[in-house]
């Protein structure tokens, strides 16, 4: 690479951090219900003790969130089970730390002075959303954010719902919404009872079987990713996408070296001294990561995956910057 080159890289990249700032992240469950029941959820499904409280007192989430600022966190990751639930823990760390993205399934508009990035969760189409979530939320949500600036929907591809990706973008499109993907991962728990027949029925495992089985498998993950390349053609001002990360996270085989007890050692989104993952009752999640019910070997959720790319960019100097532009696309300030 010429002296030219290297210069106008690393302006580029300055220019990028620029816009951001410092960035330092953590993690917060702020709400331990929710008013749907998503097969597979990454929160209840094989969930433990860590979910049985939550803290209540909002002058208690203030003080806490005043002292993470204090801490040096200026990034907040805000979800749990629906942190809509619980505006005024929203408005607590929003008070206090300057940047952030809330975590949400859209269904309670968020007040539009919170000027977090909101992230909204879809998981098909109209006509399918009730059987993946209980509820088909899919209208109320776009009608909340319909022109939002501070909204992103992100559609959750599994091996059932590929062919919905032009029904969801033409929604979004009709809304006025940016759409982007993430890709159906497995909890430790839902691929335990795939593999058990005599599993028993919970509200986060209803109808799941090896002829309704939501997991992508290799060839799966090669069809979703050419759909969504697809749709990006057809409807590009709406879906945001970064190729190369696409090409990254939809690749054959695990995106992870695992040790002896199946935890990936090479994960970007580990919790660390400084990225820390409170749960709803303010202790410490002591966990591999911030969604530890994940199976490391079939972890793809964008949010994480995108940490781990971004934690491998001296693997991938030239696309780094192509995939830190769309991370700033979505997740950067409003």
């Amino acid at each position: 690479m010429s002296q030219v080159e290297t210069q106008s890289r690393s302006d580029r990249q300055r220019s990028l951090f620029k816009r951001i700032g410092r960035l330092q992240t953590s993690n917060y469950d702020i709400s331990n219900t929710c008013n749907l029941q998503c097969e597979g959820c990454l929160y209840f499904s094989g969930a433990g003790t860590e979910i049985a409280k939550a803290e209540e007192d909002v002058g208690v989430w203030r003080t806490f969130f005043s002292d993470e600022a204090k801490r040096g966190v200026t990034f907040a990751y805000l979800g749990g089970a629906e942190p809509s639930l619980a505006p005024d823990r929203i408005r607590a760390c929003h008070d206090h730390i300057p940047m952030g993205c809330i975590f949400t399934n859209g269904t309670r508009k968020i007040p539009s002075d919170i000027r977090y990035r909101i992230h909204v969760s879809l998981w098909g189409d109209d006509e399918n959303s009730k059987t993946y979530r209980g509820a088909s939320v899919n209208r109320k949500a776009m009608l909340n954010y319909s022109g939002d600036d501070r909204a992103v929907f992100v559609m959750t591809l599994n091996a059932l719902n590929i062919g919905e990706i032009s029904t969801v973008a033409r929604a979004c499109e009709d809304h006025g919404l940016p759409l982007v993907f993430s890709l159906f991962s497995p909890t430790l728990d839902y691929n335990k009872r795939m593999t058990d027949v005599h599993f028993d029925e919970t509200n986060y495992f209803r109808f799941s079987s090896a002829q309704k089985d939501m997991r992508l498998d290799d060839d799966l993950l090669l069809q979703a990713r050419d759909a969504i390349f697809e749709a990006a053609a057809v409807s590009p001002e709406t879906i945001r996408i970064s190729p190369a990360f696409i090409n990254w996270v939809t690749e054959k085989g695990s995106l992870y070296t695992l040790d002896e007890s199946g935890v990936a050692k090479d994960c970007g989104n580990r919790l660390t001294r400084r990225h820390v993952h409170f749960n709803a009752d303010l202790t410490r999640n002591s966990e591999k990561c911030c969604s530890p019910n994940i199976d490391c070997k079939d972890c793809r959720p964008y949010a994480m995956s995108l940490a781990t790319y971004f934690s491998r960019r001296r693997q991938m100097p030239k696309d780094w910057e192509d995939v830190w532009h769309h991370w700033c696309d979505i997740f950067g300030p409003v």
